[in-house]
């Protein structure tokens, strides 16, 4: 093995020893590859659309993972199986634990575009921007091949073994969704808070009343007191199943912007990620009795409480 703890996978590989963790390039044979041109700025946007980009080119009888990350102007797709990765790392004495990060062999194009020897049946070159396997036999017998010192190179992204078989969101959009629960929780405590002192002024001011005018213990003028707090109450109330509706229509893909509070009304403005997510929020919104206006790709609903 390479004394940089980088390891090419591919199928004619030896059996390995390892002492130390390890992390391993796959080659072609262990991925699909997919550039495109997108008008997207995030990762995790284009990686809700991976799944429709490789329709046309997976095995329907496996389960794929994803990843994506941006390659100059484009967007690079890869697609794997990470089982399948799994049980053949095994087969050469790789366990699984062992693996620290997954890199694709596409990330070396530039260092590929002389091919270097995998094996005797195989080498690896880039053609037309694009890591290829290709069978040795096909090569001139002229050819030079290329020695590649792995530790020099430095990977933009990777992914992880633990990750592609546990997690069903990335690590961005993990950071971003903990940020939407993060803002929606400290509404809840403020609002929360301010409730609660509403609502001990309130019986404060009841008890201090009642003590100062025992008439007040009558039945009909108790039930008028509390007839003038209740509506407080109330819109509280309404406050707060508002802003759990709300939260209900945020996701990776729909952002809170802004959030306004005052007495009689609620307001947020909510960015989307493109048009049908849009169109998405703004429909729940109505079904939820807000009142919902779009505009490009932010939608804005408001309530009267």
């Amino acid at each position: 093995m390479d004394n940089s703890n980088r390891l090419f996978i591919h199928r004619d590989m030896k059996p390995v020893t390892l002492l130390n963790s390890v992390e391993i390039i796959l080659t072609p044979q262990f991925y699909t590859f997919i550039r495109e041109n997108l008008d997207i700025r995030f990762a995790y946007q284009a990686k809700q659309i991976a799944q429709s980009l490789f329709d046309d080119y997976l095995d329907n009888n496996k389960e794929y993972q994803y990843h994506v990350y941006k390659c100059q102007d484009d967007w690079c797709f890869f697609a794997y199986d990470i089982k399948e990765i799994e049980d053949f790392l095994k087969s050469v004495g790789i366990e699984k634990h062992r693996v620290s990060k997954i890199y694709f062999a596409q990330q070396l194009s530039q260092e590929l575009k002389k091919p270097i020897k995998l094996s005797e049946k195989n080498a690896l070159l880039t053609i037309d921007d694009t890591v290829t396997l290709i069978p040795t036999k096909l090569m001139d017998s002229n050819t030079e091949y290329n020695s590649l010192e792995l530790k020099e190179h430095k990977f933009n992204s990777s992914v992880s073994m633990g990750a592609s078989l546990d997690s069903f969101i990335s690590l961005k959009e993990t950071i971003i969704l903990s940020s939407l629960f993060l803002i929606l929780g400290g509404i809840f405590i403020v609002e929360g808070n301010r409730i609660k002192s509403s609502i001990s002024t309130n019986e404060e001011l009841r008890t201090k009343l009642f003590n100062q005018y025992p008439k007040y213990h009558s039945a009909m003028l108790r039930q008028s007191v509390l007839d003038k707090y209740q509506p407080i109450d109330k819109r509280e109330r309404k406050k707060r199943e508002s802003i759990k509706e709300i939260s209900k229509l945020l996701s990776a893909n729909s952002q809170l912007e802004q959030l306004t509070l005052d007495n009689d009304k609620i307001i947020a403005n909510i960015k989307t990620a493109n048009t049908n997510i849009a169109n998405q929020v703004n429909r729940n919104a109505k079904a939820k009795n807000f009142k919902s206006s779009k505009n490009g790709l932010e939608v804005k609903v408001e309530k009267r409480i």
